[in-house]
């Protein structure tokens, strides 16, 4: 049996959670989840022992008390990230939060502050798809020249959910197309092209009932190309992946919700010729696990800082501005 590095508290039963991330830290290298926390306690009681949980809490606010939990990941509606994650640091703990921290920019910010009063405390946004073996790949072929200098990113990603009770249709809670998955896509920009965009200009089509965006179309101006941004959440359930350079085309045909029994296949393209490279399996959320515990054990800066999650969030706030004035917007 493993001796976990660092032990996990889970503030809520969040689908994601019970689906993923609880699962994937059982089956780590460097992880064990020790206490979950839920206002259902009937379900919280239920998942602890679906997944061998020991402690079972009856509030988020005992949970991050407790000596026994390192680390705490919250899962919780997007409102609410930044108030937890605070008093989460607060109380002593790592912190690992579902993207995207915050609600806007200033909100994120308000957790950078906070974080600077805790230097020995690591946070980190919960981006997973980069500690997958498919995209650890397509950034060192990029990085090698493999498609020449990178000119363009394309990346879509859809569902189909028109639940009112959801709350990704809950524009209060951060609901809607850009800021579930269209973050993705800004956030896979910036890392490839390793740079900020200079200006966004982005349209949405919103529900006349939820008054989220459920189709937004974005795209990134940077120095060295460009990138466009599909999201939707109520068309067709599909996700693609493309990096286009001068001399070739990298492809990514299942991006973030690979399974983790799949073996991705990620395409390269020169010229008219096209082959296909078989990746190894990877549990995309275990990985993140271990990367964690390697940061916290180092006191080293995650992949995915807070002030990586203040840039995209600065873009995220831009493209809604550019949408309710339908103007290009300049990122400062």
């Amino acid at each position: 049996m493993k001796k976990p590095q660092l032990r996990w508290g889970v503030l809520s039963c969040a689908r994601i959670a019970q689906k993923e991330v609880i699962p994937a830290i059982q089956s780590s290298q460097t992880g064990a989840v020790v206490a979950i926390a839920s206002r259902n306690q009937e379900l919280a009681h239920t998942v602890a022992e679906t997944h061998q949980i020991p402690m079972v809490s009856s509030s988020y606010e005992d949970l991050i008390r407790l000596d026994s939990v390192d680390a705490v990941y919250i899962p919780l509606p997007n409102h609410l990230h930044v108030q937890w994650a605070s008093l989460a640091l607060e109380a002593g703990k790592h912190v690992l939060c579902e993207k995207p921290l915050g609600l806007n920019e200033q909100d994120v910010l308000l957790l950078d502050g906070v974080s600077k009063q805790y230097p020995n405390l690591t946070v980190a946004e919960a981006f997973m798809y980069k500690y997958h073996s498919q995209w650890r790949s397509a950034n060192e072929m990029v990085i090698g020249g493999e498609i020449g200098e990178l000119r363009h990113v394309h990346v879509h990603f859809s569902y189909d959910n028109k639940d009112p009770n959801n709350i990704r249709n809950n524009l209060e809670y951060g609901g809607g197309a850009l800021m579930d998955i269209g973050c993705y896509g800004v956030s896979v920009a910036r890392w490839f092209y390793r740079d900020e965009p200079l200006r966004v200009s982005a349209r949405m089509k919103r529900d006349p009932r939820f008054k989220t965006d459920v189709l937004s179309t974005i795209l990134l101006d940077f120095a060295q190309g460009s990138a466009t941004i599909v999201c939707g959440t109520q068309m067709q359930r599909f996700q693609h992946v493309s990096l286009v350079g001068i001399h070739g085309r990298i492809s990514i045909p299942s991006p973030f919700n690979i399974p983790p029994d799949a073996e991705p296949t990620l395409e390269i393209q020169h010229d008219l010729e096209t082959n296909r490279l078989k990746m190894p399996a990877v549990n995309q959320f275990s990985s993140q696990c271990d990367a964690f515990s390697q940061v916290v054990q180092k006191g080293t800066n995650p992949l995915n800082s807070i002030s990586d999650a203040v840039k995209n969030m600065r873009v995220i706030d831009a493209c809604f501005h550019s949408a309710e004035i339908n103007a290009w917007v300049s990122i400062s």
